[in-house]
This record gives structure tokens, C-alpha cells and sequence, in this order.
């Protein structure tokens, strides 16, 4: 059996509950009948209630900093536990158009520059999504185009080349501190921007991190989101997935985020 779980303090706990499967079944086997508990800083807190196939709710929202423990009784018990972490923020955000060209695909790029402050008493590990906000006249909706990916961005910073994760497709930016620990770090990319482009930052848990890296590497050996000269066969061998439950599968993770507008500089 498995679950999973990724915990914000903006949004209520949310817990899937499934049933391993073989190969060749069904893929998506949800378990309706379990016990699902929620512990805050190691003091029981709610028993979460059945609301669709698989997800047990709870009306409770976790807090900065606060430890979680998510127990879920069935035919065995697992347990899985993750902290909160503390927001991070982008400074200075520019975005400068045009700087560079590429003749092959024919289109002008620009660079991306802000930099990030990075807490000296503890690991921190963090995830970037660059998107853009536009209003439809059609639905009265805003409506998103995310940049932040293999396919927008030309030219990643430093930082996430160290990562190993990059010829791998990653559909996110993630990564840890280990080049800049405790200090400021001045990121710069080449990729798509515009004057309604944000920068989403998450500051994730560690074990968000490591189900972003095992997922992304999963996903490419699979050719979940392959396209074009990279769909090809046999692209890596099968890789277990990183998994924190005691007594199962799955993850259960944490994120906190904060948004900054980009400013754009001709």
C-alpha cells in the first residue's frame, strides 16, 4: 500500500490512500476504507474524513514550522512525517530583452537575473516555477503559460547544472543550496519572459526535494513527457522511487511559496 501527501500552510491537509498494483492492473487502485490521522508537533489532531476515491480531508491548514505526522491504518500501518518550511524570497528580479539569439531555432532570448538569501543554520532546498498571468476576455479568468522547464529555457543558471537533473527533462526547477549555503546567490538564465511573468519560489521540504529528483529521472527513463528527438527507446533503466513511509510507499512532503512579479528591462 501506499500514500501520499505534499503539505503547504495555505491549503488543508489532503491525503491519497491507494492500493499497490501489478503491471498489468488497473493503475489507479484507491483505498476508501482507511484510517487516516494527523498528528501536529507530535499532538493527535483530526481524524481525516473519506471525500472522493482515495483522498481523505481534513478543515485543518499546518503552520511554519510545524512538524506533521500522517498516520494511515488499513490492512498494515504507515506512517510519514515532514516539517513545514520557512518561505523563502526573490530579490531584485530583471528581466532583460533581447540579449541573445539563437540562429538555429531562429528566435531572440532574454536573461532572467534575481537572487536568493539563503539561511546559514540549516539545509535549505528549494523549487522555482517561472510562469505567465493573462486575463481571458473569453472566460473573465486569468489563465497561466509556465517557462520554467527544459523546453522554455535556453540556458539554465549554474546552480541548476550542478543539480545532474537537467538532461534528465525536469518540468520544474529544484534544487538545494549546496553552492550558495548561508550566502546570497545571484541566479541568471536565458529563457522566455514578459511583462506579466512571476516567479514562483517554493522553499521545500528534503523530502520534497528528493521525490522531485527520483520522479524526474523516472519520468525520463519512462518517457512520460517525451517529445521529438527525445523520444526514444529504452531511455534508462527502471528506478525505484523515493519513498519516506514507514511500513509503505509514497511520500509525504512539505512547501511553503512566495510570488514576485518580474520587472522587465528593454
Amino acid at each position: 500500500m501506499y500514500f501520499q501527501s505534499i503539505l503547504n500552510p495555505d491549503s488543508c491537509v489532503r491525503v491519497f490512500v491507494g492500493q499497490t498494483t501489478g503491471i498489468q492492473d488497473d493503475i489507479n487502485a484507491p483505498v476508501n476504507d482507511a484510517i487516516v490521522l494527523v498528528f501536529f508537533n507530535n499532538f493527535f489532531s483530526d481524524t481525516l474524513q473519506n471525500v472522493e476515491s482515495g483522498i481523505y480531508e481534513s478543515e485543518l491548514k499546518p503552520a511554519i514550522n510545524d512538524t506533521i505526522r500522517i498516520e494511515v491504518l488499513a490492512n498494515t500501518k504507515m506512517t510519514g512525517e515532514t516539517i513545514i518550511p520557512t518561505p523563502a524570497f526573490i530579490s531584485n528580479p530583471e528581466y532583460k530583452y533581447p540579449t541573445f539569439y539563437d540562429a538555429m531555432s531562429q528566435q531572440n532570448y532574454g536573461t532572467l537575473t534575481f537572487s536568493i538569501n539563503d539561511n546559514p543554520e540549516r539545509e535549505n532546498y528549494y523549487e522555482i516555477l517561472i510562469y505567465n498571468s493573462q486575463f481571458s476576455d473569453y472566460t473573465q479568468e486569468y489563465w497561466y503559460t509556465y517557462e520554467s522547464n527544459y523546453w522554455t529555457i535556453y540556458k539554465p543558471d549554474i546552480v541548476i547544472q550542478n543539480e545532474g537533473d537537467w538532461d534528465f527533462i525536469p518540468t520544474t526547477l529544484f534544487f538545494s543550496d549546496e553552492l550558495f549555503n548561508g550566502k546570497i546567490n545571484i541566479f541568471s538564465f536565458i529563457t522566455h519572459a514578459s511583462n506579466s511573468s512571476y516567479i514562483l519560489l517554493r522553499s521545500i521540504s528534503k523530502e520534497y526535494y528528493y521525490y522531485r529528483k527520483y520522479y524526474t529521472r523516472h519520468a525520463f527513463n519512462a518517457q512520460l513527457h517525451t517529445d521529438g528527438i527525445h523520444n526514444l527507446l529504452f531511455a534508462g533503466e527502471p528506478l525505484d522511487m523515493y519513498t519516506n513511509i514507514k511500513g509503505g510507499l509514497g511520500v509525504c512532503a512539505a512547501f511553503s511559496s512566495t510570488t514576485t512579479k518580474i520587472t522587465r528591462i528593454p
